[in-house]
């Protein structure tokens, strides 16, 4: 079980991780943090749908299962209104943009 508790942890941390840059994007509405909030949050969702599918096995896939809805949810809000990569080079490129 030490295996599924490591997975189960890394999902946690990634969606702890993704909540305070939500709600500072939501505070800020700046471009850049709203992108790095979208890029966290949809690869946090992602890569724990696609655990749990890996947890529960063959029946997450089924449509009577609730699972694959997220899942199909995760899949497609990670790519809307800019892939992952296209985010993070717009918070690189406001954070080079900015004066110390």
């Amino acid at each position: 079980f030490q295996a599924v508790k490591h997975r189960l942890a890394d999902a946690k941390i990634a969606l702890e991780f993704a909540r305070p840059l939500v709600f500072g994007a939501a505070l800020a509405l700046r471009p850049a943090e709203a992108a790095a909030a979208k890029a966290a949050a949809c690869e946090a969702a992602y890569s724990t749908a696609r655990t749990a599918l890996h947890l529960h096995g063959a029946i997450g896939y089924t449509a009577e299962y609730g699972l694959s809805l997220w899942l199909t949810k995760a899949r497609a809000l990670r790519t809307a209104w800019g892939d992952p990569h296209a985010c993070r080079a717009l918070v690189v490129s406001a954070a080079g943009d900015r004066r110390w």
